[in-house]
């Protein structure tokens, strides 16, 4: 039987805005706890519940009346006891093609890592990442863990300018810019995936908790699937 998950700290921020807190810390586990909590105040909450957001260790809910927080506490707990089969995530598997000219800064990530361009290729797409956080743009996927090996800070003066599809890292994370904008991630290479369409029904192709898993391209594979408006 798995181990019960205790209920999280709450802190009403207004009259229809509750906070719920778990432990401070980026991990795997902790990830898919707050995943699991989003889907159960989703499903309890029901009509009241306005909108939810789950980031690193919280989820904040908006609701459109105030809840029994020692109600829902029940609920969760009733929940794990009577649980099934979780809902599985979404597997992606995204092409980056790595050539020199997408890849703005791989002397950077060479440099201070100490590690080869392809020691560096490999190690990123090695990795499963879970989509922890959709933020600064609209659609952009904080993917993490990525390999320590590879943490390297963000530029200290950021771009004016970094295209759309744009692959990057900074610290413990990679994600990807699904619109052009200033930014200052470590630019590895690009996709020719477009992850923002508005005539898509999905107008970003990544959500909360989606598994994302890079694999290499060619340039000339690149320029096909470009062509193609994938």
């Amino acid at each position: 039987m798995k181990p019960i998950i205790k209920f999280p700290q709450t802190m009403w921020i207004s009259h229809n805005t509750i906070r719920f807190a778990f432990n401070e810390v980026i991990s795997q586990e902790n990830f898919h706890i707050v995943q699991k909590f989003n889907r159960f105040l989703k499903k309890t909450l029901q009509s009241n519940l306005i909108e939810s957001v789950a980031s690193y260790h919280t989820v904040t809910a908006y609701v459109k009346h105030k809840i029994d927080v020692d109600f829902l506490q029940e609920q969760w707990l009733d929940m794990q006891s009577n649980a099934s089969n979780e809902e599985a995530s979404r597997q992606l598997h995204i092409p980056i093609c790595y050539d020199e000219e997408f890849a703005l800064d791989m002397q950077r990530v060479i440099d201070y890592s100490g590690l080869s361009f392809e020691e560096i290729k490999k190690l990123h797409m090695a990795k499963v990442y879970s989509v922890y956080l959709i933020g600064f743009l609209p659609g952009f996927p904080y993917l993490g863990d990525l390999d320590s090996r590879l943490f390297v800070p963000r530029l200290a003066k950021p771009r004016p300018f970094v295209s759309a599809s744009s692959v990057g890292i900074g610290g413990g994370q990679t994600g990807i810019y699904p619109l052009d904008s200033p930014g200052g991630w470590n630019i590895l290479g690009k996709t020719p995936v477009n992850l923002f369409d508005i005539h898509r029904q999905d107008t970003f192709i990544f959500s909360l908790g989606d598994q994302v898993q890079f694999y290499e391209i060619t340039k000339q594979a690149f320029l096909e699937i470009k062509s193609k408006g994938v």
